[in-house]
């Protein structure tokens, strides 16, 4: 395939580049924020982002969109990984909620909901994993009960991002406890009013997921998106829409923290050292298989096709490079004797630590290998 730009596709990349280059100017490089002036600046960031016209890039013209194609939101969101823009606090209403109402939602739903997000007044949260059913999604135990006028849900939610900032919930239930796992599953846009939101502590002292508790909470049949019991199949796509999203960012994601690691170790005077560089050339190698498994990806959602389960492997690949980078990165401090509050090593520990969660979240290492032993290798099943 073609890795390179189209003139149209290269034009855009520099329209993007002149945007974020003003934008970010006065934006502190947030490795080295504190968790709280990270979510401030990623606030002032989908501010801008609404203001400038870029937080709907790919959805149609007719719901506010600027109506282009999935390519172009890659290449913005690449384009900023690569200056280190903040995340944008409602990514999850941008990138998954909105897309997810303009495939299934009614005309009132779409005009109640779509403005919102476009304008970064509504912020939105992903209420799918459970205690217990995390990557084996279909397993949720959360119910809902019909009531007049709607439902009442009763149920808990975990690792949830952000959603101690969000109003509203993409919100998995089930409505049919009789009905086959994936089936009798309703997906609700439900107001989180009534939710109790807790965080959860990660090892690194970061409090970005969240648990919720939902008790009796009332979701009327106006918030049921797609129809009762075709859940499951709006989940297909809300999950859809949130491996287009990361297509080019993981592979920025790996190439930085390898090239942090070459830094690191170039500043350690280590640039001729042969064992680090025989290390450092894998991890390269490696990052460059993400990159090319991410354009390879993209270019079947731009040719209409639906990403497989190879997805697999280049989710667990990218967590790998990361995580070798970053213990790398640690090695070299502890080789070099530097303490936990100078030369950057602070954040470094911190960056190490959050890779751990990179083979757990969005389905374990486990649940990757079995995809791609049982849909790829067709292995038998292993449960």
């Amino acid at each position: 395939m073609d890795f390179a730009d189209s003139g149209t596709d290269l034009a855009f990349r520099r329209e993007v580049g002149d945007w974020l280059d003003k934008a970010l100017a006065d934006v502190p490089d947030q490795e080295e924020l504190s968790q709280d002036e990270r979510e401030h600046w990623s606030r002032v960031w989908q501010d801008r982002l609404c203001a400038g016209g870029w937080a709907g890039l790919s959805w149609p013209t007719a719901h506010g969109g600027r109506g282009m194609d999935s390519l172009a939101q890659a290449i913005f969101n690449e384009e900023a990984a690569v200056r280190g823009a903040p995340y944008p606090l409602n990514g999850v209403g941008m990138m998954l909620a909105g897309p997810t109402i303009i495939a299934h939602g009614t005309d009132e739903q779409q005009a109640r909901h779509l403005p919102g997000i476009l304008r970064g007044e509504t912020y939105w949260c992903q209420g799918f994993s459970e205690p217990g059913s995390g990557s084996d999604l279909a397993s949720l135990r959360t119910a809902a009960t019909r009531v007049d006028g709607g439902w009442r849900v009763n149920g808990a939610k975990i690792w949830t991002s952000n959603a101690h900032n969000a109003s509203k919930c993409l919100l998995l239930a089930r409505t049919d406890p009789d009905a086959p796992k994936h089936r009798g599953i309703t997906y609700f846009l439900a107001p989180m009013d009534a939710f109790t939101v807790r965080s959860l502590e990660m090892i690194n002292g970061d409090t970005e997921f969240n648990e919720m508790f939902l008790d009796d909470v009332f979701v009327p049949d106006s918030d049921v998106l797609g129809g009762v019991g075709n859940g499951w199949n709006v989940a297909l796509t809300t999950l859809a829409f949130e491996r287009g999203s990361m297509a080019l960012n993981l592979w920025v994601w790996a190439r930085q923290a390898v090239d942090r690691v070459v830094d690191l170790a170039v500043a350690r005077g280590m640039a001729d050292d042969g064992a680090f560089l025989d290390t450092v050339g894998a991890l390269h190698c490696d990052a460059e298989a993400v990159r090319i498994g991410s354009m390879r990806m993209l270019g079947e959602s731009r040719a209409g096709g639906v990403p497989g389960p190879e997805t697999s492997a280049l989710k667990s690949l990218w967590a790998q490079v990361v995580q070798n980078a970053n213990r790398l990165a640690v090695q070299l401090d502890e080789a070099g004797g530097v303490l936990l509050d100078g030369d950057g090593a602070a954040a470094r520990m911190r960056r190490y630590l959050r890779a751990r969660a990179h083979t757990i979240e969005g389905g374990t290492e486990e649940v990757q290998k079995s995809i791609l032993a049982e849909r790829v290798l067709n292995l038998p099943r292993s449960r």
